[in-house]
Formats: structure tokens, C-alpha cells, sequence
């Protein structure tokens, strides 16, 4: 059954190589036709076709945190070291890249306690220079507020999604710095059910704690927060909210500082990533965390099965006619150069040396019989 197989397979190539003798009007015309269907297929390429199908989209809700502990940079691309504000920056820009034609994005900036929707979702590749403008202009000089109460900010950004789309996933960029670091006692619980709303909670930075710069207007470090100053600034922290009973002990704070203890500011002017209070965050939320690393790794999750949303998409058809236009100029030169007497001579050999190949593996198996036996 093998050995029929190969000669009709030597047979066909036989025929081939020999240019399809008394056949060649037909061959003319086949050739005809297909250089006639790529050409239509080319021309109707130039018009660039779109048509609505079902097609795997993303909607995807990016919150972007731009307090003044994202202008640590303790990031090292291409040699340079860059902030983790910029960092983000660069990785939603790269991730609105890789998301395909339909799906809609949103994007948002935290800080203090809230999270302001900036752009409502809109269709990423009819609007993706707006889009990419305004990641690009997003800094940290729109904050209006030098608070960072991460928890209050994630919350709120997931109690938008479901008002952007039923759809709508959430991707929050933080470090996880809390300033000035909050008394544990009066942290905010999630009202929403844990998973409601899917998506990453990015960690940005590193665990080694490093100074936080202080920027002018020109974006030029200007010098570094001193201890003393975040100690000053920490007392309007949470304060703890006595019972009657402490307070008639003599525990009482009214003129005390409200912050969370000078022993929990100690280093609160340095900036690391917190991936403990993240993932405590992560825990509650059902949002998955993730560390940033690369620029191009939220791309990825962006992108990633469970966060597909199926629906009818404005498709362009360009890559589905490029690939039978590519089939039709291969079968032209194809039939173009069937006859030609070097293309004859290859097959030709490569025939006979496929046999020789056969007859010698034939040999070894007769030979590797008789031995058994």
C-alpha cells in the first residue's frame, strides 16, 4: 500500500515536471484565471472591506494611580531608569496595541480617595490616537490631592465598572503606598461581592524601598521628601474613634495627631512596592494580582481568555482575503513554471533521491527481518 502510494505521488511529479504535455490550452487558462482572481482579490483589498461579525473583543477599564510615590523610578528600561508612573504609562499604551478592532476602553486617575473616569469606553481602534494621547498627557501634577488611601480608590473604581458596562474589566496600576499610612482599626471593607467585576490589580515598583522624589513644573526632581516632612503632613491621618469609657479614662485625642503612630511613619518617606496591603486587596476584590516587570506583560493579561466579551464587531476583512490571494499568485508561478526544463531537472532528482531513500530503508527492514527470524 506504501509502495503504490509513492508512485503515484512519482507519477503526479512526473507529470508536473514534464509541463502537462497536450495540455496546454487548458494549462493557459488556468493560469489565466488565477492571475484574473488575484487581481480582483488585491483590488478589493485596496478598499479596505469591513463587515460586522461575531468577534472576540476586551472592554477593559484602565486606572492609572498618579500620586507622587508612582514618580519613583526604580524601573530599567533600555539602560535608562524611568518612573513607575511613566512605566504604566508605557504598558497601557502598548496593551491599547494589542487589543483587536471592537473592543472599547475606559480610562481613569487615582488618587486621594477617588478615582475620576476620564475617558467613558469608546472603540479602541476608531479612537485609539485620542486614546493614546491621553495615557500619554496623564501626570502626576492632575492630582488633586497628596493623599493615597489605595483601598477607598480601588473600591470606587469598581463601583464605576458596572456603570461603564456590563462587560467592563478592571485593570488598577498602584504601587499599594499608603500615605500617610492609615490606622489599620478604620481600613473600608468592599461592599461589592468578591469576582462581581474581573481583572488585575498591577503591582508597580520594587520591594526595595527607595526615596521619593519631589518634581517642579518641569518635571525636574527638585530634591526628596524628608522624614520630618511626611511626619508633619501624617498627623491628618484616620484618628481612632474612642469608646465612652477610654475617653473618661483620660484617652482622649482630640489635640493628639490622627495619624496611625510616629513608629508606622518612620520610613513612610521612602516608597516600595507594598504587595502585602495588594494582595490583601486582591483577596477581597477577586481581582487577580499581578507584579509588572515589562511593559509588554499587560498586554497578555489584557488579552487573556477570561477576559474575552463576544459580540458582533466591525471586522476588517483584509487579512481574511489576503490569504487565497497569496494561494492564487503561488498557483500562477506555479503553473507558470510547470514546463520549464530546470524545474523538470530539480524534481526530477529529488525524485530519484527520495527513492534511493526508500529502496535503502527498504533494504534495512528485509535485512533487520531476516536477522529476527
Amino acid at each position: 500500500m506504501r509502495m503504490r502510494f509513492f508512485r503515484v505521488w512519482r507519477a503526479a511529479f512526473n507529470r508536473l515536471a514534464g509541463g502537462w504535455s497536450g495540455e496546454a490550452s487548458r494549462l493557459h487558462t488556468s493560469r489565466k484565471l488565477c492571475l484574473i482572481a488575484a487581481f480582483v482579490l488585491l483590488s478589493i483589498i485596496l478598499f479596505r472591506p469591513h463587515l460586522m461579525l461575531p468577534n472576540r473583543v476586551y472592554d477593559w477599564y484602565f486606572v492609572l494611580d498618579i500620586t507622587q510615590s508612582m514618580n519613583v523610578t526604580d524601573y530599567q528600561v533600555a539602560g535608562k531608569s524611568i518612573g513607575r508612573l511613566q512605566m504604566a504609562k508605557q504598558s497601557i499604551r502598548k496593551t491599547l496595541s494589542a487589543l483587536p478592532c471592537g473592543s472599547r476602553v475606559a480610562l481613569g486617575m487615582f488618587t486621594e480617595r477617588n478615582v475620576v473616569n476620564v475617558v467613558e469606553p469608546v472603540e479602541v481602534c476608531a479612537h485609539f490616537a485620542a486614546l493614546d494621547q491621553t495615557v500619554a498627557s496623564m501626570d502626576w501634577r492632575m492630582a488633586w490631592a497628596a493623599d493615597s488611601f489605595i483601598a477607598h480608590g480601588l473600591y470606587n473604581a469598581l463601583e464605576q465598572a458596572p456603570e461603564l458596562g456590563k462587560q467592563i474589566r478592571v485593570m488598577f496600576f498602584s504601587d499599594g503606598q499608603q500615605a500617610p499610612p492609615a490606622n489599620p482599626r478604620y481600613m473600608p471593607s468592599y461592599a461589592g461581592k468578591p469576582g462581581d467585576v474581573q481583572g488585575y490589580l498591577v503591582g508597580m515598583g520594587k520591594p526595595v524601598a527607595s526615596k521619593i522624589p519631589k518634581l517642579d513644573e518641569k518635571n525636574a526632581v527638585s530634591g526628596y521628601w524628608e522624614q520630618e516632612e511626611v511626619q508633619r503632613f501624617g498627623n491628618f491621618g484616620m484618628a481612632e474613634t474612642l469608646s465612652v469609657l477610654a475617653m473618661e479614662q483620660g484617652q482622649h485625642d482630640r489635640n493628639a495627631g490622627h495619624g496611625p503612630g510616629n513608629n508606622l511613619l518612620d520610613n513612610a518617606h521612602l516608597s516600595a512596592l507594598d504587595e502585602q496591603n495588594l494582595q490583601r486587596l486582591s483577596d477581597n476584590t477577586g481581582l487577580n494580582y499581578v507584579r509588572l516587570e515589562q511593559a509588554g506583560q499587560s498586554s497578555g493579561w489584557a488579552t487573556g481568555l477570561g477576559m474575552t466579551a463576544w459580540r458582533w464587531a466591525d471586522t476588517d476583512l483584509r487579512p481574511w482575503l489576503a490569504v487565497p490571494t497569496i494561494i492564487c499568485w503561488l498557483l500562477y508561478l506555479l503553473l507558470s513554471f510547470a514546463g520549464s526544463g530546470w524545474l523538470r531537472w530539480l524534481v526530477r532528482r529529488w525524485s530519484a533521491a527520495r527513492w534511493f531513500d526508500m529502496g535503502q530503508a527498504v533494504r534495512r527492514l528485509k535485512i533487520s527481518g531476516k536477522q529476527h527470524v
